[in-house]
């Protein structure tokens, strides 16, 4: 069978990867493998047959322990140029697939780690890895605990979920209850929604200081591209995010610490191709490690490092997980900036969208995307699902483009009817 011919596995559906289906495999087949939830919630079969490219799904229960040996036997016939995790709870099935097939991968002993907060927290304690004081915790009890013995506020999160769900800052022992309540019984049934894996709730020392993500591109355990991106966060006690610039606006120091720290996690857990996206607090001049992901990240941030870098990245990064090399030469500088700037609402009911055409206009505004519509119900933002919308922008610096996406985003006026 000719290489070009065979179809590329997307494990885990998302709009962000129907698109590239659509841009990159016009002329192969993509097969989306989904849980049977995902594939009723989201109505994967008429999504997929609707799609401008030969899509198809593939529906199996991916988080079972055997998942992908069976996938395999099933499928070892017909095998795929490349598997690609879509989402954070496919990258262990995924990296394992793609080992059974003789595929580019992140590696089986890598996935479970990139997958589970307190296993990354227990391979890399060893390590050069800075990380927070971190424990697993079963009650309110075991979260007083920690901030007697930290001495301050902690982070209550879930160890495997994704966008920031269940996650919120803890001040002050007073706080516990009602934070536990919000965070692991009031979100339990969005979190168990998204995987049949039994959530595992951590409890961490609460670090202050300017946030940062590591985009990396790796083949065979040699990083190919480098890309440091800085976070902007909503106010609160909600670590959600609220906006990301490319580049950072930070020293050449500064970034070599940062690559140097995530080229320390990828090494310490054995990984070996695909792309990460790890997530870092910087505490007087050191990285703080808060989660490590294998996969391409969301949040609007691969656009921005295309717009920045030059550089259709996500073509590179489907080159590696062929088992080719990259189609050119990758960019060691960024040649201008980009950022994104979320968009969010109060609790109700949006009754008025106003100045969405005038923040499209504005100077270096690439796209404006809105989530809601007259009559959606919205609420603050608790994890990344409550943003409403957001605005990209481009400039010579990252900067400068920061400014122009908040400057777009502000003369977008979201009205919302308070609901009971």
């Amino acid at each position: 069978m000719n290489v070009d011919d065979r179809p590329v596995i997307i494990v885990g559906y998302t709009a962000g990867w129907k698109y590239v289906a659509e841009r990159y495999h016009r002329q192969t087949a993509t097969l989306f493998v989904d849980t049977p939830t995902a594939a009723r919630e989201k109505n994967l079969v008429a999504v997929l047959a609707a799609a401008d490219a030969s899509c198809r799904l593939i529906v199996t229960e991916y988080e079972e322990e055997d998942a992908a040996a069976r996938f395999h036997r099933e499928y070892r016939g017909r095998p795929p140029a490349a598997v690609i995790p879509g989402i954070e709870y496919t990258v262990p099935f995924a990296a394992r697939l793609a080992e059974l097939f003789g595929l580019p991968g992140a590696g089986a002993r890598a996935a479970d780690p990139l997958r589970d907060k307190w296993l990354l927290r227990q391979v890399t304690a060893d390590s050069d890895v800075r990380s927070p004081v971190s424990r697993t915790v079963s009650a309110p009890q075991d979260v007083r605990a920690l901030m007697a013995e930290v001495g301050g506020p902690v982070v209550l999160k879930p160890a495997n979920r994704q966008g920031s769900i269940g996650t919120r800052i803890v001040r002050t022992p007073d706080d516990v209850d009602d934070a536990w309540a919000e965070c692991v019984v009031q979100e339990h049934a969005a979190m168990a929604a998204q995987s049949i894996v039994p959530v595992r709730m951590l409890a961490e020392s609460h670090l202050r200081g300017p946030e940062f993500s590591v985009e990396l591109l790796v083949h065979d355990g040699r990083t190919l591209f480098r890309n440091v991106t800085a976070k902007s966060l909503f106010p609160g006690d909600r670590p959600v995010e609220l906006g990301h610039t490319v580049p950072a606006d930070i020293t050449a120091a500064a970034q070599a610490r940062l690559h140097t720290a995530t080229e320390t996690v990828l090494e310490t857990i054995g990984f070996e191709s695909g792309f990460v996206h790890c997530e870092w607090i910087v505490v007087d001049g050191e990285p703080h490690l808060v989660e490590c992901a294998g996969r391409m990240p969301g949040g609007s941030i691969v656009k921005l490092v295309e717009l920045a870098w030059n550089v259709d990245i996500t073509r590179e990064y489907l080159s590696v997980m062929r088992g080719s090399a990259p189609s050119t030469a990758l960019p060691e500088h960024p040649t201008g900036g980009a950022a994104s700037w979320f968009l969010s609402a109060g609790p109700g009911e949006v009754v008025r969208l106003d100045g969405v055409l005038k923040a499209a206009d504005s100077p270096g505004v690439s796209s404006v995307e809105l989530l809601v519509g007259i009559g959606s119900l919205t609420r603050s933002p608790r994890s990344g699902r409550d943003r409403v919308g957001s605005v990209i922008a481009a400039d010579r610096n990252g900067a400068g483009a920061r400014q122009r996406a908040r400057d777009a985003a502000a003369l977008i006026d979201i009205g919302v009817r308070p609901t009971p």
